[in-house]
């Protein structure tokens, strides 16, 4: 029964030598994380900037086609009263 007892002992003892090694090694390795993050926050604040450059020029080639397509659609108007009218007056000059 000693035996088992000391086998768990040395086996606890084993598992927690593990955990203590694992958790040191990964607080020792703590300052690269940061310096990662760090890197990947640049790379977001960039990207980030480009979003806001990329939005800027949506909403501004937005506002010229909306202005352009409305310039359209009065020509359109314009167009048809004017063939309207021509028609109109080509009719009249047939009659008489």
């Amino acid at each position: 029964m000693r035996d088992l007892s000391n086998w768990i002992q040395v086996f606890a003892g084993a598992i927690s030598t593990i955990i203590a090694a694992v958790a040191v090694s990964h607080k020792t390795n703590r300052a690269d994380y940061d310096a990662i993050i760090q890197e990947h926050k640049s790379e977001r604040d960039e990207l980030k900037r480009e979003r806001d450059e990329f939005k800027q020029n949506y909403y501004n080639e937005r506002e010229l086609r909306n202005k352009a397509e409305n310039e359209l659609l009065e020509c359109k108007t314009k167009y048809k009263i004017l063939s309207k009218k021509l028609k109109q007056q080509k009719s009249t000059r047939n009659k008489s």
